[in-house]
């Protein structure tokens, strides 16, 4: 089974960072896009119908939740990949699958994917 995902982090090294790990350690991921802000996830997300979202809290302009309350019919699942701890709990009550800090622990990625 393949798992359409796209990409959402303002640093483009992260974004490049975790599509590479997800290519090596995760084979069901498929990235469709990458977005480095919330208003371009919005399009991302409208033209691809993701299954899966990586979704980077602390971003300019809109964060991760904001964007999040900003799309209506959410057919994804999403885990919250972010450098900041303190948002776990908000994380999960927003309805993400898992919540994992960067670094990014590479069993850590494959448990939450599966």
């Amino acid at each position: 089974m393949t798992i359409n995902t796209i990409i959402i982090d303002d640093e483009e090294n992260a974004r490049s960072n975790l599509k590479l790990i997800l290519d090596d350690f995760c084979p069901t991921i498929n990235v469709v896009a990458e977005a480095s802000s919330a208003e371009e996830a919005r399009a991302l997300i409208a033209e691809h119908n993701p299954d899966l979202l990586f979704l980077d809290i602390n971003m300019p302009n809109e964060d991760g939740f904001e964007l999040l309350d900003s799309i209506e019919n959410k057919n994804f699942s999403v885990i919250f990949i972010t450098a900041h701890n303190q948002f776990a709990l908000k994380a999960l009550k927003a309805g993400a699958i898992d919540y994992i800090e960067k670094p990014i622990d590479i069993e850590d990625l494959q448990q939450a994917v599966s």
